[in-house]
């Protein structure tokens, strides 16, 4: 009973020490006040984990045969740990989700000052399943290995030992709400580099699309009609990094250049904000598709069009066809920095033109970007570089003030939307930003259905 009282001692100190440790990173502090905007609606299938999760537009790559997207929710959030998803889960259970998808662990044993033992990941797993059965007992859980992967901080005996013991706990607990999706052996590849990985860790569309197709009898449950990947087949050949190179943003292009465009779509480009913001579900519509790039604060014009390219890239046999209408939001990082604000104005036309180009006849907005904490950046550079975006408005241009929304009498952005000492947009920003574009894309489609969440109470978890 004393090793059993001391040994459960050891892993809340560790999990508190991990919370007070990494949770407020603003990163995946932001990403998770944006969770809390948006809690999943009853039936959605959730897709839990870390950056090889968040990575991933999950929405995107599953339909039915007739052609209907899965009603899936990426609740990834990149360099988290368990407990922090154990801390933030209860937002993603209140309306009972049919499926929750789990894959965690990778960071748990790999972040300095954690370091992770199987048996303390295991556990925490353990309470998060059973905490999503508890609150939601009808929802069903799957469990999913450690990948494989090449990274000098990641011991391969311990991610072998995790899944192991992963294994062990779901066929001991016999539970017909609990499976273990064993994709280890089809994700091999990962370390070979290559066509199915850049950088040993993450993954290629050529490995989510071998992920997906393993997924594909665990989303078939309860459904009655056929689901399918969207992927092409031969996603190892065909995919496209637009040129942006071997790295975590050139993976998340290899995604979108395999991805179809529809004529309803409303594509999103733009830089960290975008890529952060689950906007299918800001949006309350299946059509907006995130092109959003980049996973610190912040994000380039030059990123951006590369982006731009390849989702337009043409490959054989994925559809693609001009959309309703884009969305863009950039230029964070050059506004921010020191480069003259005639130049970056003249690069961010270049990519109007050049997205005017990809998607003739669609409708474009020119999204502001929101203020933040420093009084004299607001109005030295974004002020001025807003009202440039705005003097582009016209004909099929429009120009989506956030500014307004978000500035306190003092110049500085409210502290409900970007917390003092922060650049980061939050919950309550981001459900303020939805409105306004909301606001905007339905005075020219009125027909248009969206539902965005309401601004909450401002308060930061």
């Amino acid at each position: 009973m004393k090793t059993h009282r001391l040994l459960c001692l050891m892993l809340l100190a560790w999990a508190v020490a991990s919370l007070t440790a990494w949770a407020d990173e603003p990163f995946r502090k932001h990403r998770y006040d944006a969770f809390r905007m948006t809690p999943p609606p009853e039936g959605s299938i959730i897709m839990l984990g870390n950056s090889i999760t968040d990575m991933h537009p999950w929405v995107e790559t599953f339909c039915t045969a007739s052609g209907q997207p899965l009603p899936i929710v990426n609740r990834g959030n990149s360099g988290t740990v368990a407990p922090e998803q154990l801390a933030n889960i209860e937002n993603y259970l209140v309306h009972s989700p049919a499926k929750v998808f789990v894959m965690i662990g990778t960071n748990d044993i790999a972040t300095n000052g954690l370091n992770a033992t199987p048996e303390q990941v295991l556990t925490q797993v353990q309470a998060i399943a059973s905490r999503i059965h508890l609150r939601s007992p009808k929802t069903k859980v799957y469990l999913q290995p450690v990948l494989n992967n090449r990274t000098g901080n990641r011991s391969a005996e311990r991610w072998l030992r995790i899944n192991e013991m992963l294994k062990a706990y779901v066929r001991e607990t016999g539970a017909s709400w609990l499976s273990f999706v064993d994709i280890y052996d089809t994700l091999t590849d990962i370390t070979s580099g290559g066509v199915w990985s850049f950088d040993g860790l993450h993954l290629t569309a050529a490995s989510y699309r071998k992920w997906c197709e393993a997924l594909l009898p665990y989303m078939q449950e309860g459904l009655d009609e056929k689901v399918f990947t969207v992927y092409p087949a031969e996603a190892a050949s065909l995919q496209q990094d637009g040129g942006i190179g071997r790295n975590s943003n050139g993976m998340r292009a290899t995604y979108v250049s395999l991805l179809p465009i529809t004529k309803d779509d409303i594509l999103f480009f733009g830089d960290e904000e975008v890529k952060c913001g689950e906007w299918n579900e800001l949006l309350g519509t299946p059509f907006v598709k995130n092109r959003g790039t980049g996973w610190g604060w912040g994000g380039t014009i030059a990123l951006t069009s590369k982006m731009a390219d390849a989702t337009f890239a043409t490959v054989s046999g994925v559809e693609k066809v001009t959309p309703r209408a884009i969305l863009l939001y950039t230029g964070t990082s050059d506004v921010h920095g020191s480069t003259e604000l005639a130049t970056i104005q003249a690069n961010y036309l270049a990519l109007v033109n050049k997205l005017k180009a990809l998607a003739p006849g669609a409708r474009l907005y020119l999204v502001g970007l929101h203020p933040v904490g420093n009084a004299t950046t607001n109005a030295q550079r974004i002020a001025p570089f807003n009202a440039y975006l705005r003097s582009l408005a016209g004909g099929q241009v429009s120009y989506i003030d956030l500014c307004t929304d978000m500035t306190a009498d003092d110049g500085t952005a409210l502290t409900t939307c970007v917390p003092a000492g922060q650049n980061y947009l939050y919950g309550t920003g981001y459900a303020r930003m939805a409105r306004v574009i909301a606001e905007a894309l339905k005075a020219d489609f009125p027909t248009l259905s969206l539902h965005t969440p309401s601004d909450g109470d401002g308060t930061l978890r």
